[in-house]
């Protein structure tokens, strides 16, 4: 498999996102409190890693962050939908290959034993960083930058940005085009 390709085409379907009735349908349905969602591609693993990861990236402030904002039900759902099942495996390859990675460089058994602090390391560490080969002789700052990538890019379509950031009006409203400049 050619890995740069996928990870083009992996950008390519976050970094394209437009604002089509699908896409809308996608951020509806992921905006909903219930507690027993039915996640379609990331198994409970990924989705704990990915979710804090999420949320160092985006952290809570007078915003909310990627958790209050459930960022990685938006994530999930895309990769689910839009992703091509052989880019589908890469990406897990990808991110079980940067969890074995943190795993043996802390000498644990399980994800949820690291403290948020060492995962942020090990992300800081990564992430922009061709030269950072870990001691296993991989480097991971693709994958890195690609789950920012996805959580910046989930982030800018949460209901909350659109409304409250971007002015984002569902339906158009009064127009008056003779406003001074």
């Amino acid at each position: 498999m050619k890995r740069r390709g996928a990870i083009k085409r992996i950008s390519l379907a976050f970094g394209s996102l437009s604002l089509s009735s699908g896409l809308i349908t996608t951020i509806q349905s992921c905006q909903t409190n219930e507690f027993n969602q039915q996640f379609s591609f990331f198994n409970n693993t990924h989705l704990g890693f990915l979710e804090r990861v999420m949320e160092i990236i985006i952290p809570e402030t007078e915003t909310p962050g990627a958790k209050t904002l459930n960022i990685i039900n938006f994530v999930d759902a895309h990769v689910a939908k839009n992703i091509r099942t052989e880019d589908q495996k890469y990406l897990v390859a990808m991110i079980d290959g940067f969890i074995e990675m943190i795993l043996e460089s802390e000498s644990r058994k399980s994800i949820n034993e690291i403290d948020d602090s060492i995962i942020e390391k090990h992300f800081s560490n990564h992430i922009d960083n061709y030269s950072m080969i870990s001691n296993n002789g991989q480097n991971y700052s693709e994958i890195c930058g690609l789950i920012r990538e996805m959580a910046v890019t989930s982030y800018k379509m949460t209901e909350y940005v659109m409304t409250n950031k971007l002015g984002f009006v569902p339906v158009p409203g009064y127009y008056d085009g003779n406003v001074d400049v």
